[in-house]
């Protein structure tokens, strides 16, 4: 982390990037609107496009990256990473249908060696089957093996999963869905549809059996051509393993209470993406919920906890869960005995949405752009509800809404579990 006597002499660009960094986001953002105001930034606009998105600046960052994609001389990785950015920004802005033809651009078969080099360059295997075989945004696929290789994590996977049965529909006669340890405990398979391993050599043999290969990401690109999504069920492809069950520790935990709703907590990752410092929460931060004597709190964060945020579940009652969460399947029983879960956005949360669980969820202002432009409510999961922040690191607003929308629930007849 940068120390104050570094930043004052730090460019512009790499400080306010610092500052973001650091927490800081309102001298963040007020330096990145300077910057975007001045003629003369001192950095490559292009570049400057992308900080001012990663601060949530979203209307100056479609200005200058446009301006940047505007230059015919740019190399094709570097159109490449700005015309995902733009699109990205164009999503947040609720400009679906410009951003969604972007999208399918880049994913398609004339960008897969910038693809490759900027997701796939540790995998020498890759570069040969995404020239040969990456499938194209409008190809049939009727009587083809499609291979859907991981991109991205579990949430990422859980909430793509949709599109696997239209692509059966379009007569794709098997679809192999590349997969980490655990996660076959949600997914429904069939003869038409099985798990792969995410090894190499998994993957590489799957490459030489596919006619065809293609992402989560992608998939969205093919068949998501309004902000409306298709008819397919939030979890067509994610049900839990009927063989899966709670052991008599975890159910003994659940079941100690009846009386009082049972909410379920996940409040930071540690995936490090674009969106932390502030897609997290810290515990402390949500003490205010947790002040809610008529609810129950278990956490269902998994990894390693600090003794300042263990004091305050010892101090709240909240029931860790944790001992007990080895892989989703896990998660997924536990989450059909909660009778709500708060969460930032993270895996488990697309899990609970494509369950059918009772979901609110805590978003940055400076959010994924799968989110869209989406206030309060999300098409994408009919369980979930949305707490947004309408400045980036600012949850004042969120969780007044949360903590009384909380009370509410809380007062209402206890919500049977299926």
């Amino acid at each position: 982390m940068a120390q104050p006597n570094d930043l004052q002499n730090m460019p512009p660009l790499e400080l306010m990037r610092a500052l973001r960094l650091a927490g800081r986001a309102g001298e963040a953002r007020a330096l990145g609107k300077r910057l975007s105001a001045s003629e003369d930034p001192g950095c490559w606009i292009g570049q400057l496009g992308i900080d001012l998105s990663f601060a949530g600046l979203h209307a100056e960052a479609e200005k200058h990256l446009k301006r940047a994609l505007a230059d015919e001389s740019m190399n094709n990785l570097d159109r490449y990473i700005l015309s995902e950015e733009l699109a990205i920004v164009q999503f947040i802005l609720g400009k679906f249908h410009e951003a969604n033809e972007r999208y399918r651009v880049i994913r398609g078969p004339a960008h897969a060696d910038a693809f490759h080099q900027l997701i796939l360059a540790s995998h020498s295997a890759w570069r040969a089957a995404l020239s040969q075989k990456l499938l194209g945004m409008d190809e049939p696929v009727a009587g083809k093996r499609i291979f859907i290789a991981c991109e991205g994590g579990f949430g990422d996977f859980v909430q793509f999963s949709r599109y696997v049965d239209v692509l059966l529909r379009e007569g794709a006669r098997e679809v192999v869905l590349e997969q980490f340890p655990g996660w076959n405990e949600i997914v429904r398979q069939s003869d038409a549809v099985t798990l792969s391993m995410a090894t190499e050599e998994q993957r590489n043999a799957e490459l030489e059996r596919c006619d065809r290969v293609t992402f989560g990401f992608s998939l969205y690109a093919r068949y998501q051509r309004s902000p409306y999504f298709p008819a397919e069920k939030p979890g067509a492809r994610i049900a839990i393993d009927p063989a899966k069950t709670l052991s008599d520790a975890a159910s003994a935990l659940l079941y100690a209470d009846s009386r009082r709703p049972k909410i379920g907590l996940v409040w930071t990752s540690a995936s490090g993406v674009r969106h932390e410092p502030y897609r997290s929460i810290s515990l402390e931060r949500l003490e205010p919920v947790l002040a809610n004597r008529a609810c129950r709190f278990y956490s269902l964060q998994v990894g390693e906890i600090s003794e300042d945020t263990r004091a305050v579940m010892q101090r709240h009652a909240v029931i860790d869960m944790a001992p007990h969460l080895s892989t989703f399947g896990d998660t997924a029983r536990v989450l059909e005995q909660l009778d709500l879960l708060i969460t930032i956005d993270t895996g488990t949360a697309h899990l609970a949405g494509a369950l059918n669980r009772p979901v609110w969820l805590l978003l940055s202002q400076a959010c994924d752009s799968r989110w869209l432009d989406c206030q309060r409510f999300t098409p994408w999961y009919p369980s979930m509800r949305l707490y947004r922040q309408t400045e980036l690191g600012d949850w004042t607003q969120p969780l007044a809404d949360l903590q009384a929308d909380l009370s509410a629930f809380s007062t209402q007849a206890p919500v049977e579990n299926p």
